[in-house]
């Protein structure tokens, strides 16, 4: 049922083979420079009949002890989320070349339990990923990485891996 729940939009507003803008969205118009920040990947699927932006997303869901990926994520973009967030143009991107995005994250490497690597630390792997793949550029990695700023890997705590 949950799966079902999850999937509902992405079934109602699939994916197709365009070319599309993948922007990084990073919570808020800045990051205070203390505490989290939470980012996504995310392109427009559709535009619903009453001018909402659906979008697919690419993130690592969940907090500190209890993160997950889940895809597809297809959800309505507020306008406030468009407005009150940072946003960073990956490029525009094929169809093939999204899915390669997606393959990517699926083999991006987390601890569910972890208190230390974040959704910023999950997202600098995949971003790094797509350079080494070809999909996303040195400079804009690095533009990206300065302006979040995404964090590096860390050793887990002894207490998160028992």
């Amino acid at each position: 049922m949950l799966a079902a729940a999850r999937h509902g939009l992405a079934n109602e507003y699939p994916d197709d083979d365009s070319t599309k803008e993948v922007v990084l969205q990073a919570d808020g118009l800045q990051h205070a420079g203390t505490g989290d920040r939470h980012v996504l990947m995310r392109w427009l699927n559709k535009m619903d009949g009453d001018g909402a932006h659906i979008t697919q997303i690419v993130q690592l869901t969940g907090g500190p002890g209890n993160y997950n990926f889940f895809t597809p994520v297809v959800k309505k973009q507020s306008e406030n989320s468009r407005n009150s967030n940072t946003f960073y143009s990956l490029g525009q991107y094929t169809r093939v070349q999204r899915d390669q995005i997606i393959t990517l994250a699926k083999a991006v490497q987390y601890d569910k339990r972890s208190r230390v690597n974040s959704c910023r630390t999950w997202t600098r792997d995949l971003l790094e990923a797509m350079v080494k793949a070809g999909l996303l550029s040195q400079t804009k990695f690095e533009e990206i990485d300065t302006g979040v700023p995404l964090r590096k890997r860390v050793p887990e705590l002894l207490e998160d891996a028992a």
